[in-house]
């Protein structure tokens, strides 16, 4: 509906949510894949895995990897953060984004705003799919295994 004329508020607001949500889920299929395989996906150690990662990690780890010098990073791969990087800051927007249209009444959205994120979404998903093994790896590792 956010790409139709004659959108509401409600609909821009559940667009840009929906938008945070995919690439949200993306990273729990992506870390849960990564343990348990993907052939595991109906069994009970993959949703252990994939229910493992909250909202405030992910949050964490974007904001910490989209800096321009990234400080303590617990991995980093031989060649660079690279495009997972650029994953990493649009995934934090999103996150902020999401939350503002879920919990903020005063904030309004125009239908321009929420393509754009919905945008952002898709290309923040294949940014991460066009990074290394080695950086989809760490980014994933540092995601399960951080402190909380």
């Amino acid at each position: 509906m956010a790409a139709s004329d004659g959108a509401t508020q409600s609909d821009l607001r559940r667009a840009i949510s929906t938008a945070y949500y995919a690439v949200f889920h993306f990273c729990l299929t992506a870390a849960a894949d990564m343990v348990c395989g993907s052939g595991s996906r109906s069994t009970p150690r993959y949703s252990l895995v994939y229910r493992s990662v909250d909202h405030k990690t992910l949050s964490g780890l974007c904001g910490q990897l989209s800096q321009t010098k990234p400080q303590n990073v617990a991995i980093m791969p031989a060649d660079g953060l690279g495009s997972v990087a650029d994953f990493a800051r649009v995934t934090a927007n999103l996150q902020r984004q999401r939350i503002l249209a879920d919990y903020d009444p005063s904030q309004s959205f125009s239908e321009a705003e929420a393509k754009l994120t919905i945008s952002e979404a898709r290309q923040a998903i294949n940014w991460f799919g066009s990074s290394s093994d080695e950086q989809k790896e760490a980014f994933l590792t540092m995601l399960l295994f951080r402190q909380r």
